[in-house]
């Protein structure tokens, strides 16, 4: 995350606000009951209100994390999924790799993904994950293009073909909803977007819709 930094080629930087979420996820897997379902990713996740659009999960777990990349998920798999020992995650993790600082490949970003999936499985051997599709963002939104770097929707739907080709895990499974979020130019649907990136309230309506069944299988 570049904030006002002058200087800085391709380091990723740690924010007091993401070090502020992360001791919240750790204070409350202490006291998370086992068998529910974590949702983990980024600000798409951490803005995602679980309690209004899934009323009927029991257990749920928001442990988005606002600005974070696949690489520093990575980093935190532990306290944010594994230590809350669930059922199911829900995972939805990659437009951050595409920012303006670390502008990763999506095969570098499917790599660290699959390596979360490894560590999930390692520990947790019968859950079951869902790895969503990155969302695409509104790329004719200039102001978004310019600070946001290399985010485009064709590096986003190679994100998923990386995944297709390296993640084979038989408890993992893989949903498109990238092509449910953009039109026939290849361009997100502005109706479901507040931003370039973050969903509205309808956008959410609409990826709850494209999910809930999934999720309902497992539980």
């Amino acid at each position: 995350m570049r904030e006002t930094m002058t200087y800085n080629p391709c380091f990723y930087q740690l924010r007091e606000g993401q070090l502020q979420r992360m001791l919240e996820i750790i204070s409350h897997n202490k006291e998370a009951k086992p068998h529910g379902v974590v949702f983990f990713g980024d600000s798409l996740t951490q803005m995602y209100d679980l309690d209004k659009y899934f009323p009927q999960i029991p257990l749920k777990y928001n442990c988005g994390i606002g600005g974070a990349t696949s690489e520093e998920l990575l980093w935190f798999v532990d306290e944010a999924v594994i230590k809350y020992q669930p059922s199911l995650v829900v995972m939805m993790i990659g437009i951050n790799d595409l920012g303006h600082t670390v502008m990763l490949s999506p095969k570098d970003i499917a790599n660290y993904v699959k390596s979360i999936i490894d560590l999930i499985r390692g520990n947790l051997p019968d859950t079951q994950i869902l790895l969503l599709s990155t969302l695409p963002c509104v790329e004719s939104l200039r102001d978004y293009h310019h600070v946001l770097g290399i985010r485009c929707n064709d590096l986003v739907k190679m994100i998923y073909i990386q995944y297709q080709e390296l993640i084979l895990d038989n408890k993992t499974t893989l949903i498109n909803v990238f092509d449910e979020f953009i039109d026939e130019n290849n361009e997100a649907k502005t109706k479901y977007y507040q931003d370039g990136l973050h969903l509205n309230e309808r956008g959410y309506q609409k990826l709850t819709s494209l999910i809930e069944k999934k999720i309902q299988d497992y539980l």
